[in-house]
């Protein structure tokens, strides 16, 4: 039997899942978003999230004894016929993206049964998060795995666990529509470092890193002009002229 992720009463609200450790509350929050990763990306960087489509590919059940034959749109007869015997079927992938940057890759799954969520979703072109709204229906949500790195296909080898990236799968579903996707965050410093991350997803480091070498090459100045100012002291003390020391120092602004 599966838990309900999300449970409330009259005067509490719960999130019960089995969370792998190490997660930050706010990986917690967007991980726990239900059809609005958008927005909630959106109200994180406070900026637009686009939709970048990378590829579609939408098939149609004709016959439960025969296989599922591609789609070509826009097909009136087919959307309008489109039923939980003959439904149609489209996976995909896109890029969210914000400012340029590529903040999610997310692979879908959509199974659709009734002609109004067809036509929403494949000739209006409503992304998965918005049909729930066009279709004003909340959905029910599953969320089918959580972890690090990045998702591995066969589920036995581990060896995609860098730590870097971050992934859930998940399911939602109304009637006559429902959706299983597979989202991939790039990095988990974006969660740290927000706009700052925008600019250059690599940036934070390139400057972490220029800041020590410049504070080196200030020390190793330092260093060099103290050796040349022993010198110059002992050379001066040493010839007779050591008068003359407070005009060199002014001179080199060492005074």
């Amino acid at each position: 039997m599966t838990t309900r992720f999300y449970t409330f009463n009259t005067n509490s609200t719960s999130i019960s899942y089995s969370w792998p450790k190490g997660l930050t509350g706010l990986e917690r929050i967007t991980l726990s978003s239900q059809g609005d990763l958008q927005r909630v990306l959106s109200a994180f960087f406070s900026r637009p999230i686009q939709i970048v489509p990378l590829t579609t590919h939408t098939r149609i059940t004709v016959s439960s004894d025969l296989p599922d034959v591609p789609l070509d749109l826009p097909n009136d007869d087919a959307l309008s016929g489109v039923s939980s015997t003959t439904p149609i079927t489209q996976t995909r992938q896109v890029l969210l993206q914000c400012a340029g940057q590529t903040v999610c890759t997310a692979t879908s799954t959509v199974r659709i049964t009734s002609p109004h969520a067809a036509k929403l979703f494949l000739v209006d072109k409503f992304p998965i998060g918005q049909m729930f709204r066009k279709l004003e229906k909340l959905p029910d949500f599953e969320l089918l795995a959580v972890d690090f790195g990045l998702p591995d296909p066969d589920k036995e080898s581990k060896n995609n666990r860098s730590g870097e990236q971050l992934w859930r799968k998940y399911r939602l579903f109304v009637e006559g529509y429902e959706a299983e996707i597979l989202e991939v965050f790039p990095s988990r410093r974006m969660f740290e470092q927000g706009e700052a991350w925008l600019v250059s997803p690599t940036q934070t480091q390139v400057v972490t890193s220029s800041r020590g070498e410049h504070a080196l090459a200030h020390h190793r100045r330092m260093a060099l002009f103290t050796v040349l100012a022993l010198i110059i002291l002992i050379f001066y003390s040493g010839s007779g002229e050591s008068g003359r020391l407070p005009e060199v120092l002014s001179y080199l602004g060492w005074n």
